[in-house]
């Protein structure tokens, strides 16, 4: 029997066999879960069929969406972008209180002008039609209310055709100094004889097919001939030596003093 005992007591005994505990049987689960989860995003994707060259799936669906929002952040802190404002650069600057010891205003309202001084030689210049009546009154208000009301410059205003006398008589009652009134002849108006006129017709088809602003009207490039080469020669305009083009339907906001 003392034998037995120690043959028994000379052979290794194995170590008990311990089972894992709940919460360990739970974090291997979740480990082998995100794993197998993981996995797919870990499949290489050849660049060709025949290619040795191997990119894992997750780098393909990430690089598209990093590049997106690159170009977004890119965008929106842009200077010129619209979405500029949703995203102010640094903290807004501190509001300083004015000290009128130091910060006084240059003017208070506008300058009273000195009429006392000689007139330049120059006339206000308003080529125009019958039909811009109203256009014509508005830009008269605003020259009259902001500069004219003080000096009383002439004006000349200039048509292709003939004014009517409800024009004239309604102009000259809008206006503080002497008003002329012309008629621009066809040697300062229209297609000069060396133009072909189908041509020059078509061209300004094809710029109204442009969409080019006014480009379609023989109106609009006939006025602009005339002021870039002929207007100064005008009867009416031939005494001045300056001018003050006027369009219609034009308005300033402040005085000009």
């Amino acid at each position: 029997m003392d034998l037995i005992r120690r043959a028994s007591r000379m052979v290794p005994s194995s170590p008990k066999l311990q089972l894992p505990a709940h919460d360990e049987k739970n974090g291997t689960t979740k480990r082998a879960t995100l794993a197998s989860r993981l996995e797919f995003f870990r499949r290489p994707l050849r660049l060709r069929g025949n290619s040795t060259v191997s990119v894992p799936l997750g780098i393909v669906l990430v690089f598209p969406l990093l590049v997106v929002i690159l170009i977004l952040v890119l965008f929106v802190r842009h200077p010129s972008s619209p979405g500029r404002m949703l995203m102010p650069a640094g903290s807004p600057p501190a509001i300083r209180k004015i000290s009128e010891k130091h910060d006084k205003v240059f003017v208070t309202g506008c300058l009273e002008p000195d009429t006392s001084q000689p007139r330049a030689n120059a006339t206000f210049v308003v080529l125009a039609r019958n039909k811009e009546l109203d256009g014509v009154l508005q830009s008269l208000k605003s020259v009259e209310r902001h500069f004219n009301r003080w000096y009383h410059y002439p004006y000349v205003f200039l048509n292709d055709g003939e004014f009517d006398e409800h024009f004239k008589e309604t102009v000259r009652n809008h206006t503080s100094g002497p008003v002329e009134f012309g008629r621009v002849g066809p040697d300062m108006w229209g297609f000069p004889d060396w133009v072909d006129h189908k041509v020059a017709q078509e061209g300004i088809a094809k710029q109204g097919d442009a969409a080019v602003m006014y480009g379609g009207l023989e109106s609009y490039h006939f006025m602009c001939r005339f002021y870039s080469g002929f207007f100064y020669n005008h009867p009416l305009l031939l005494k001045y030596e300056w001018y003050w083009r006027v369009e219609p339907e034009i308005t300033y906001f402040c005085d000009i003093t």
